[in-house]
């Protein structure tokens, strides 16, 4: 008779292979892990066309969907095609004209910034780098006059100026002696060889970017197909709800930060040509870039700007910096909420850990990415947990747990609870309490409730 197992055992056996695989993985990684990293560096440096290619698809989808439901499908149906219960054909014809439109646009986008934007960008960096010397100039005339109205900081000044003269001549000594030209070249080369490297993989990724934003629909569908084939169909719902919660995340955040950034772009540059700021478009392109970055962007915009602009006139600068911060204060508070709306769901401080989290990891992309990444990690973890609550029979409200002081036997204490005296409940008496002997009026109630479940988040 042939030994068939049953579904338990396989069940273990599955379970058992899995867990020592994942153990091996992890002791691979842990004494290996240098040389794991290594190679994964290497093979996405290869894979960097098709990196390009799935950035590029992905910013230029919303184009893509705005020009096929405002544009074609109108003109279409005006011509009585119904492209929403057509044939695949029609479908794909439609397809191919929205991604030539598409690409004619990011094509007269870039000629405008490269024809307008860039040479003005380069005459501005030429005449810092020509005028530098006067630049220098003038800040030392600047701190010389502030040294004469305040003579009683001036050596305070000078001890800090010479320490500074002295690690700027060391810098130069290490580094452009005639042992350190070799090296430096070596880096001229470098750079060089990636400046070409990432144009060749800037061209794949515009080929790549063609094929998926054709076929961006199939390749949905085939990975719903997979969830639903291999999962049960509670949790391929949860999969797939979760793919979208994500993209809309990330595509409303990214292309919400994008907008934003170029309408603050073009107020400063509106706003320093009327105040007369040496240099408005090189600021401005600063203040519109930075601006990408949360939180942090708008204040690092600001100072770059004002120490470009302390160069040439020091009394500039100031004015600079005041317009600056007026013009974040302004996008902070009326034009990113209206833009971007409540598009990651974080609070100021898991904001600011999220950029230096992501940016010590992937550097300045990690400060762009980190926001969006984190808040789909935050509401993941929130309905994981919201779920379990509720197996749990317990309440998934943010505002009672706030008030909650322990669970026993199913039933709530609140930390209002005169009568909730276990897990530290209670306060302790305080210092000033105990060293002014004063008795501390309890302000409780007696709060025993069952839990329903009042709120899903």
């Amino acid at each position: 008779m042939k030994y068939k197992p049953d579904k338990n055992q396989l069940t273990w056996a599955i379970t058992v292979f899995l867990t020592a695989a994942a153990v091996l993985i992890f002791f691979y990684l842990l004494f290996n892990g240098s040389r794991f990293t290594g190679r994964m560096g290497d093979i996405i440096s290869h894979m960097m066309g098709i990196v390009y290619g799935i950035i590029i698809a992905y910013i230029l989808s919303p184009v893509l969907n705005f020009i096929e439901d405002h544009i074609l499908i109108p003109i279409y149906r005006r011509f009585g095609v119904d492209m929403l219960r057509s044939d695949e054909s029609k479908k794909r014809q439609m397809r191919k004209i929205s991604v030539a439109i598409t690409f004619l646009f990011m094509v007269a986008v870039l000629y405008g910034v490269i024809r307008i934007i860039v040479p003005q960008l380069i005459r501005s960096i030429e005449t810092i780098i020509r005028n530098f010397p006067i630049y220098i100039d003038n800040v030392e005339k600047f701190f010389n006059h502030l040294l004469e109205s305040n003579p009683e900081q001036q050596s305070t000044f000078e001890g800090v100026y010479s320490q500074l003269e002295e690690q700027l001549n060391n810098f130069v000594k290490k580094n452009f002696s005639g042992d350190r030209l070799s090296s430096l070249l070596q880096i001229v080369y470098r750079s060089v060889y990636n400046i070409i490297s990432s144009i060749f993989d800037f061209i794949i990724g515009m080929i790549v970017s063609v094929y998926l934003l054709n076929s961006k629909e199939d390749i949905a569908g085939r990975f719903k197909k997979m969830a639903y084939a291999f999962f049960d169909e509670s949790w391929a719902n949860e999969i797939v709800g979760a793919f979208r919660f994500t993209h809309h995340t990330f595509i409303g955040f990214i292309t919400g930060k994008i907008v934003d950034s170029v309408i603050i772009g073009i107020l400063c540059f509106i706003g320093t040509k009327i105040i007369g700021t040496p240099f408005p478009v090189l600021v401005s392109f600063i203040v519109g870039i930075t601006n990408l970055i949360p939180f942090f962007g708008p204040y690092i915009g600001a100072i770059i700007s004002s120490i470009l602009v302390f160069m040439i006139n020091p009394l500039e600068a100031l004015y600079i910096l005041l317009f600056v911060i007026a013009l974040q204060q302004f996008d902070g508070n009326i034009l990113g909420p209206k833009i971007l709306g409540d598009s990651t769901g974080l609070s100021s401080f898991w904001v600011i850990f999220a950029i230096l989290l992501f940016g010590a990891m992937w550097g300045v992309p990690g400060w762009v990415v980190g926001v969006p990444l984190f808040a789909v990690f935050y509401a993941l973890t929130g309905r994981i947990t919201n779920h379990y609550l509720r197996r749990k029979g317990k309440t998934t409200s943010l505002s009672e747990f706030k008030d909650t002081a322990y669970y026993d036997e199913g039933v709530r204490f609140s930390i209002r609870d005169e009568n909730a005296t276990s897990f530290h409940a209670q306060k302790p008496r305080t210092a000033w309490a105990r060293a002014l002997h004063m008795k501390e009026r309890p302000v409780r109630e007696t709060v025993k409730e069952k839990q329903e479940d009042k709120c899903d988040l």
